[in-house]
Parts: C-alpha cells; sequence; structure tokens
C-alpha cells in the first residue's frame, strides 16, 4: 500500500511473474478471429470469399493475414497454416 501511494509498482510477485510471461508470449499469440480467418484460408478460401463469409471488408482480411503472418513469422498464406497446423492452432479437417 505504501509503495502504491508512493507512485512505486506493488505487484505481487505471482502477478508480475504472470505480467512478464503474456508480455513475452503476447506476440505469437492468435486472436480468435486470426485463428478463425487462417482456419478458412486452410480450408482453401480466397480473401473475396473468407470477407463474404464473415461479413468483413478484403482490407480487414488482408490485415488480419498481417498480423498472422508476423505473430508466426511467415511470409505467405501456406506457411502461416503449415506453422498453425504444427502448433496444433488448426482442426485438421471438418
Amino acid at each position: 500500500i505504501r509503495a502504491a501511494a508512493n507512485g512505486q509498482p506493488a505487484l505481487a510477485p505471482s502477478v508480475a511473474n504472470r505480467l512478464m510471461d503474456r508480455t513475452r508470449n503476447r506476440g505469437s499469440a492468435l486472436s480468435q478471429r486470426e485463428i478463425e480467418v487462417l482456419q478458412l484460408v486452410a480450408d482453401g478460401l480466397s480473401n473475396d470469399k473468407i470477407s463474404k463469409r464473415l461479413y468483413l471488408s478484403q482490407a480487414t482480411i488482408k490485415s488480419h493475414l498481417v498480423h498472422i503472418y508476423t505473430k508466426l513469422n511467415v511470409d505467405s498464406r501456406t506457411a502461416a497454416v503449415a506453422t498453425a497446423q504444427r502448433k496444433g492452432m488448426l482442426r485438421r479437417e471438418r
């Protein structure tokens, strides 16, 4: 309480550890929407078909793909799908 009153950080060690873990790993975790988009890519849908299926603009789909590529450290749809499947992020078949 004194530390907080003095404007200093006052986190319990368990909270500080969880926060550090999230900070370290936050770049690699895909959001639910990103997983949904990537699953549709894996199912063979084009950006146009994905945008219509999810009621989003094609620009939004492209933005999701850019974020997916960055988080998975890949540079193509194929590599993103392969990496996500290897990590168990996607369903194998519908």
